[in-house]
Order: structure tokens, then sequence, then C-alpha cells
């Protein structure tokens, strides 16, 4: 008897939870003579039988819901906290507490929602779990979801769609470590995190898919199990303004690009007086391009075409004329880019080969520039060349110290 009530109970919960019997009419409820009641139909009162019954099922769903077939999202119209806007950068980005659900939307293309939490050990794994609208949870589609280090550095994107379907379990000593995600359909992925430290999570829309659109997305910290140590490292460097000369030359670091630019100033370029140019032409003998009444007839100038056959009547003499664009009598300036020089250098322990590549991290504009490799321990020239966006260099060194 109780084992059946508990059943029959547990379908209620799971009717009452689905809103199933909130759809019912009073006067039908009336009519409803419940299992284990009076029969009277006037006083439809479920039995204490009943009632024990019912709290015994309504436990049993309470500890085991998937069950009863019950899921979070039948329940929870609109779970979690919201994000506050603006949250567009780093500097002012929402706190996601672990394990709880934050709801976003991204208003346009450059709408971005930024997201931080924080880890106290290393390697760390984050399980970052995402949704669509409250209104179609599935829709994942239409966002990149970023990971950023501690300076805001990107070292993971997701694309909201293509991500790992949700009740991920990570196990350790048969034992599970990551608890059932709080969403059974959302989008999950995992990262490892190699130091402490505070991490960022942006959201922006893919083009223009997850424009005016809401999302959910929430964030849980387990251990990896990782033990390698992780050192840490920047992204990249960037040169220091002044570094024009060889003692105040910026450090390179193996497998660390270098980012820097050209200080470029305007010089005028002086284009000295050049003298005057003079070449032999001929003209018809007291012909005046004024007067019309001097020029041979049928020609428009006093310009002798072919001096070996003038014009009959006509003789041809020869003159010197000055070359038209010679003999400038003052010097000319044109306005010309002058550019610094950048000074790096490497130590190294010595017996290594170096590598060295331009532009192989980003685009450059410029055509070409000059590189010159020194080991300054005793001032050899070891390379000195023009190179080009996208060239490299490789060569061993033997002896340990600056380069």
């Amino acid at each position: 008897m109780t084992n059946s009530l508990t059943r029959t109970a547990r379908g209620s919960v799971l009717a009452v939870t689905l809103g199933v019997m909130g759809a019912l009419g009073l006067p039908a409820q009336a009519a409803i003579t419940w299992p284990g009641a009076s029969g009277d139909p006037d006083n439809p009162e479920p039995s204490r039988d009943y009632r024990k019954g019912y709290n015994q099922g309504k436990k049993a769903c309470a500890d085991q819901p998937i069950d009863c077939e019950v899921m979070l999202e039948d329940v929870v119209a609109n779970p979690g906290w919201g994000e506050t806007e603006p949250n567009d950068h780093m500097a002012i980005a929402d706190r996601l507490k672990p394990g709880v659900f934050y709801k976003g939307n991204t208003l346009d293309e450059a709408d971005q929602d930024w997201y931080y939490l924080n880890t106290t050990q290393p390697n760390r794994n984050l399980v970052v779990s995402f949704m669509g609208d409250q209104a179609d949870y599935t829709n994942t589609a239409g966002w990149l979801i970023h990971l950023h280090d501690p300076n805001g550095n990107v070292i993971a994107t997701f694309d909201s769609l293509s991500s790992g379907e949700g009740n991920v379990f990570r196990y350790a000593d048969d034992l599970p470590v990551l608890p059932k995600t709080p969403k059974s359909l959302a989008k999950v992925f995992v990262h490892t995190l190699g130091n402490p430290g505070r991490y960022y999570l942006s959201v922006v829309s893919k083009e223009e898919e997850g424009v005016q659109r809401a999302y959910h997305i929430a964030a849980m910290i387990s251990d990896s199990n990782q033990l390698a140590p992780q050192p840490d490292s920047n992204f990249h460097d960037a040169e220091t303004e002044v570094n024009d000369l060889q003692e105040l030359a910026d450090k390179l670091r193996s497998n660390v690009p270098m980012f820097g630019t050209f200080g470029r100033r305007l010089s005028p370029v002086v284009i000295p007086p050049s003298p005057p140019q003079f070449e032999i032409q001929y003209f018809y003998d007291n012909c005046d391009p004024m007067d019309i009444a001097t020029i041979p007839p049928g020609l428009d100038s006093c310009e002798c075409s072919d001096p070996l056959n003038p014009v009959s009547g006509y003789t041809c003499v020869a003159e010197q004329v000055k070359v038209p664009g010679t003999g400038n009598d003052r010097p000319t300036y044109v306005a010309a880019y002058e550019y610094d020089t950048d000074w790096f250098f490497y130590r190294s322990e010595g017996n290594e080969q170096l590598r060295f590549e331009l532009c192989a991290k980003a685009p450059c504009d410029f055509a070409r520039v000059h590189l010159r490799v020194l080991f300054i321990n005793d001032s050899m020239v070891i390379v000195d060349t023009p190179i080009q966006p996208g060239q490299t260099f490789d060569f061993g060194v033997v002896q340990a110290g600056t380069y």
C-alpha cells in the first residue's frame, strides 16, 4: 500500500511540477476522488495514508528528481543572477559566483560582456556552461566565449555552438570531482588554468547571430590532477622608447613575440640648384611667331622641322634653346620620413640555435628593414642585411653571452 501510494505521490508531484494540474479548473478538482480518500465526492480530503505516501514520494523526488523525470529547466523560470551593464571591459567585469548561472544579453555587434573569477591554486580546471535564452535554452548558436589571463590576453576561444554538451564528469580515484552541470542541455567547455590568479570571460556576438539576444553562463572550478609546474610568462612584450641606443636595448625572451614600432618624423630633403641645359633647334630666319605675315605659308609656327628641306624662299637657322625644367636657380624641398633605430638583446647560454622571425605574429606595413645581429662580448657582426616581413634567419651560437 505504501509503495503504491509513493508511486502515486511521485506522479502527483511531477504533475504539479510540470504545471499539469495547474491547468485544471476548480470544479474539476471537486469531482476528483483521491486515492485513499474518504470516498465522499463532496469532501475529497486525502486520507492520512495518502498524505504519508505523498510526503514520501515528494521526498524521493526531491532526492532523485531525474528518476521522477524532473529537470531544473522545468521548474526554474529565470535561473541565476544577471549581468550589470555596462560591463564591456575587464576593469568593470562582473564576478561569476561558482555554480550559478548568470543571465546576460548582447545588444549589438560591439557589445561585450565581461566576467571574472579567481583561483588560488595552480592547475585548476575551469568548466564553463553556456545556454541560450530561457525561452529556448538549447539554441546556443551566436556567440564566442573568450577566456583571458590576468593581463587580458586571450588564452582560449570557444564557439557557443560547437562546444560539448552537458552532464560532464571527471573522475579521480573513481570518484566524480565535478558535479553534473546545472543545466542538462548546456554547452560545456573545459580549460585548465595553469597559474593562480584572476581570470576573465568575455562574451561577444559572433557576427550578427547573437545581436539582441539573451544567454546564460555559469562557471565552476575543480582540480585537474595536473602536477607539472606552470612558469609565469607573457604572451608578448613591447619595446620601450627610447631604445635607439645599444645601452638602452630591450630584452628579448625565447618564444615571446616582441611588438615594436618605428618612430618617424618628417624631415626636409634638399634638392640643390641645377644648371640649365641647352639644345640646338632650327627656326626660319626673320620669322616672328607673333606676326603671322612672317610665318611661312601653311605653317603655324616658326620652327623648321626639316632644316635640309626648308620652305621655298625661307632659310633655316640654328639657335641654342634652354631645355624646359632645367636651370633651377634656388634649392627645392620635399618631405620624407626619417625612421628611428630599435635595439634589443638576448642572452644565450651558448650552444643554441637561434631563429629570428620578422612579422610572424602580426602583419607589418613596411616593405623591408635592415637587420643587424652582433655578439656584444667581442663586437662580432653575425648578420647585417635587409630583411622583408615574413623572412626568417636561423643561425647557431657557440659562445655564451649577449647578442
